[in-house]
């Protein structure tokens, strides 16, 4: 059972958590309750929770300032931290700190309606907790590969996690940060809009003529049990220059080809348009197939001449995995251990699979790499997918620039061998 710590000397943020996983249908999680700034930091660096609720409302706590010294210290950086807020200048205060590993900042009146969700995100792509501190230091080149049903809070904070760690690795400044926040939530909201949920042109004006807002629209067209089940896929690979980004839907395609210029005087009241326009200036190469349905686009980083973590694995390739390929096989020596970007793997033991790794699982083959001995089963790949070798090397010199990292794979280690048992 994950335990979460919530900082708040008020037990209402604690009863207000409480409340909303009653509705997330996942794992059993414990609320652990530090209600003073001392008491965080005693618990944070020896527990590293993989995630923290911190209450910046709070009048007895100087949440802001526990914020920034859990910035100052690289073992404290580990957790991912919800935020609650019970004004938009809190928000917007949090949200501007450049250091932090911000998950989302939520108003008390969303907390019911939005927390269940991004638990679920989380849960289901843990690894994207780590890659601020863990994808850093091993490579330069980051993929990662998601799912997203058809829900603006899901994408809200998909696009603040990838905004967030792209900004606080020093590769976009504050002004690209919001606008790659704003290509992305365009491009996504048009993927779920007239993508997934084929809501057209028309019926789009006629609604926000009269309500103003398209989530209720797009709510109900989720009653559609087959417009419910699409998806949007979102990918991204970060390399030292650029980022380039993916968004994909399920739907019919649109024909872009013909989307209004809406800076063109006998446009200029167009409801539609605007987001296409908008997502040009923002970005490079913004590019549609000709269905319609899936666009990428391109995003230059900063030629920064400092990181927040060194850059010492910058030369290690994404190695490319196909459908079948044997990633190693039972009885070879266990020279690598692999950081899944992409892709499902199956575990072999005598000739029959035994279970599967994802990307949550973060490695494959750390049993042998790090006891010195023989593949104890053969990895072959269920799709197609991307893997970074890591070399013995590469690793303990990781290990002696940041200790924690040790600890942080024995904890992995041991949450593998729980739920082996568990099974």
């Amino acid at each position: 059972m994950p335990v979460i710590p919530v900082i708040s000397s008020q037990f209402s943020a604690v009863q207000l958590t409480e409340d909303a996983l009653k509705k997330f249908d996942g794992q059993e999680i414990k609320l652990y309750q530090l209600k003073t700034i001392n008491e965080a930091l005693e618990y944070l660096p020896i527990e590293m929770p993989e995630m923290a609720i911190v209450n910046f409302s709070d009048p007895r706590i100087d949440a802001f300032n526990l914020l920034a010294t859990l910035m100052s210290d690289a073992w404290l950086l580990h957790a991912g931290i919800i935020g609650f807020c019970q004004t938009n200048n809190e928000i917007e205060r949090l949200e501007s700190f450049k250091g932090a590993n911000l998950i989302i900042a939520l108003g008390y009146e969303d907390i019911a309606a939005y927390l269940p969700k991004i638990f679920s995100i989380i849960f289901n792509n843990r690894r994207i907790l780590f890659q601020r501190e863990i994808s850093t230091d091993f490579v330069k080149n980051i993929c990662g590969s998601f799912k997203l049903d058809n829900d603006l809070h899901e994408v809200k904070c998909y696009v603040n996690l990838i905004c967030n760690f792209l900004y606080n690795s020093n590769r976009l400044k504050l002004d690209q940060k919001y606008d790659l926040k704003l290509a992305l939530t365009e491009l996504m909201i048009n993927a779920i809009e007239h993508g997934n949920c084929e809501i057209s042109y028309e019926e789009k004006s006629d609604w926000l003529e009269k309500w103003f807002d398209i989530s209720e629209l797009i709510t109900q067209k989720n009653r559609d049990p087959v417009i419910n089940k699409r998806k949007i896929t979102f990918e991204y690979t970060l390399n030292k220059t650029k980022g380039t980004f993916l968004i994909a839907d399920e739907g019919m395609g649109f024909d872009w080809t013909n989307v209004k210029d809406v800076t063109q005087q006998e446009n200029i009241f167009e409801l539609h348009g605007r987001g296409i326009l908008i997502t040009r200036a923002l970005v490079h190469n913004l590019t549609f197939n000709s269905k319609g349905n899936e666009v990428t686009f391109d995003v230059p980083f900063e030629d920064s001449s400092t990181e927040l973590v060194p850059g010492i694995f910058e030369n290690i390739p994404v190695k490319e995995v196909k459908k079948g390929d044997i990633i190693f096989n039972e009885g070879e020596p266990g020279d690598f251990l692999y950081y899944i970007v992409k892709g499902s793997y199956e575990v072999i033991l005598n000739k029959g699979a035994f279970t599967t790794l994802t990307p949550d699982d973060i490695f494959m083959g750390e049993m042998s790499f790090l006891l010195n001995n023989f593949r104890s089963a053969t990895i072959r790949a269920a799709t197609d997918g991307k893997l970074i070798g890591i070399s013995k090397k590469d690793f303990v010199e990781a290990i002696r620039l940041k200790p924690h990292y040790a600890l942080f794979i024995c904890r992995l280690l041991a949450q593998r061998i729980l739920r082996s048992d568990s099974k």
